[in-house]
């Protein structure tokens, strides 16, 4: 809720604070959003400090895991040539045409990579923003703002003490309304911080199956540039 419609609440329940009743909603409407702020804000923090760990403890080594093998495909490729390489000479359209293999393949590789950190990271957030815990706390939030507007339009009628019985139901029900849905919702987010884990492991699957075909592609790359310097050039 913005800031100011609480302000205005309070200073509406201030205004006409000559009842006891009153002076008592002001301090409950003003501990219970700013205990659900909180509360929310926490959980949000929650769920960034999970999403961080994952990519820290899952994504980044396995992409380091598929560099080092990727490295190693590339070395291999290296001394495989150099054994049937002639030593007089490196020039020549065949040689050439290896070293441009090489290098596409290389690129290739690269991008494939990139793709996989890409695509792992963007289906996650994608799926974070769209389908798990920013749609349940966005209309928690939503929900209190609305709660707190009902809240202050039944202050701004004209002279609510004189009707201060049935002012004080209504309080009564946006407050117990306003409760209901502060749990109902943090339950909620909690059920989704809960999943985390089932998520995280979804998603590092996704992630080791393309960083595997990534390395059995460079390996696949080495074999066929190989075959063709044998093939074409020796």
């Amino acid at each position: 809720m913005s800031s100011w419609k609480l302000a205005y609440a309070t200073v509406l329940l201030a205004t006409v604070a000559q009842a006891t009743f009153l002076e008592t909603y002001q301090i409950q409407l003003t501990e219970l959003h700013t205990q659900l702020t909180a509360d929310i804000g926490q959980r949000f923090r929650q769920n960034s400090e999970l999403n961080a760990q994952m990519i820290e403890q899952d994504l980044l080594p396995l992409l380091g895991e598929a560099t080092v093998a990727i490295r190693a495909a590339n070395r291999d490729l290296r001394e495989q040539l150099g054994n049937i390489r002639p030593n007089e000479t490196t020039s020549g359209d065949c040689w050439e045409s290896v070293d441009g293999l090489i290098y596409l393949f290389t690129i290739f590789t690269q991008w494939d990579l990139q793709d996989c950190a890409y695509a792992s990271y963007s289906q996650w957030m994608r799926y974070d923003g769209e389908e798990r815990f920013y749609p349940v706390a966005h209309p928690l939030h939503r929900a209190s703002s609305e709660i707190i507007n009902t809240i202050v339009g039944v202050l701004s009628e004209e002279n609510p003490v004189r009707n201060a019985e049935d002012v004080e139901s209504r309080l009564d029900g946006s407050l117990d309304h306003f409760n209901e849905v502060s749990i109902d919702g943090l339950q909620d987010l909690d059920e989704e911080l809960a999943q985390h884990n089932d998520r995280q492991e979804a998603i590092r699957s996704f992630m080791g199956q393309c960083v595997d075909r990534t390395i059995r592609t460079a390996q696949e790359d080495v074999e066929y540039v190989v075959r063709y310097a044998e093939d074409s050039c020796v």
